[in-house]
């Protein structure tokens, strides 16, 4: 039995990665893609190998299609995936899943009403490296600070991710999953306090103090704007973890973690090796088993993941602390 996937959009995201790890799943049959120009369906179709080509509507609409991937400018998601989960189709959505939590909300009610699978693609979470981290932490005490950064030089001021209407912003894209590495390891935050950098109504670089149980602290920091950085650290009384790749990670690239001890005199680095793994790969496996398996699907994980988004804006926006439960 094999899931029927189909793609919106012909965005690089699919190019790169996507695609290939969609076509080495023996579960999956990558059956259509869709854009809002047919000839360049098309060519997909014909480069890739991919039975058909569709425009948006047909693919969402079609009866060879179970499951949909969205990787669709941010600002476009909330439109596609409600209409895909009208239509009975499984989704799962690149991230951030929308640019506000009244979307997000309405997006997930959706999916809950129409009984489908939805997935928001944070892949990064799927890497056995954070594993091999969660075994590392015994090893440097009690934890008090995560640390990341995620930010990358100017892009083309074509991208949609300087344009407002299309969800753009540096939040919504890198600091995204900064926040998410933040929560897998320290859970619920309980307050955000958000500074972002504005140009043309975009943000294009920002910082975070987000506050968790037990004095816990993350501190991200994220841009267009910026040197490569892509990376977090966890400090603890006996240690630090640094994972120097942490986000965006090449399937055949084996990512290592650096363990740091000191007493105060001397420091020490000890080397953890791991194994290259295709995250993409791994969490679309985890989204064909979910439907297969009639799994219970994690919806609040989602919602969390914007609560928490909604609160940097809001903290940036009025200059001021924000309290999770504010969030509604």
């Amino acid at each position: 039995m094999k899931l029927r996937i189909g793609i919106l959009g012909c965005a690089n995201v699919a190019r790169k990665s996507a695609i290939p790890a969609l076509k080495n799943l023996s579960n999956i049959e990558l059956v259509g893609i869709a854009s809002r120009d047919l000839l360049k369906a098309n060519q997909w179709v014909k480069e890739f190998d991919i039975n058909n080509a569709y425009s948006y509507d047909d693919l969402i609409e079609s009866d060879e299609i179970d499951a949909i991937y969205v990787p669709l400018p941010i600002g476009l998601h909330e439109r596609w995936v409600i209409k895909a989960a009208e239509n009975g189709k499984h989704v799962i959505c690149e991230k951030s899943i929308s640019d506000n939590f009244n979307s997000v909300k309405k997006i997930v009610n959706a999916c809950k009403k129409n009984e489908v699978v939805l997935f928001e693609n944070f892949m990064c979470g799927y890497h056995t490296q954070h594993v091999k981290v969660n075994e590392l932490i015994s090893e440097i005490g009690e934890t008090s600070v995560f640390n990341g950064f995620f930010g990358f030089p100017p892009l083309d001021k074509k991208n949609f991710r300087y344009d407002s209407e299309l969800g753009g912003g540096s939040l919504n894209d890198a600091g995204a999953y900064i926040v998410f590495m933040a929560r897998k390891f320290f859970g619920e935050p309980k307050a955000v306090t958000c500074s972002l950098f504005l140009e043309d109504g975009v943000d294009i670089k920002g910082s975070a103090m987000l506050e968790f149980n037990d004095g816990k602290i993350g501190l991200v920091s994220f841009g267009f704007n910026n040197v490569y950085q892509n990376n977090y650290t966890i400090w603890g009384s006996k240690g630090l973890i640094k994972v120097n790749r942490a986000y965006s990670i090449p399937g055949n690239l084996k990512p290592d973690i650096d363990l740091v001890k000191n007493d105060g005199v001397k420091e020490s680095i000890s080397k953890v090796d791991v194994s290259a793994v295709n995250q993409f790969e791994l969490i679309f496996t985890d989204f064909c088993n979910t439907i297969f398996d009639k799994k219970k699907v994690d919806y609040d994980r989602i919602i969390n993941q914007a609560k928490v988004l909604e609160a940097m804006r809001i903290s940036a926006k009025e200059n001021r602390k924000v309290l999770i439960s504010e969030i509604k």
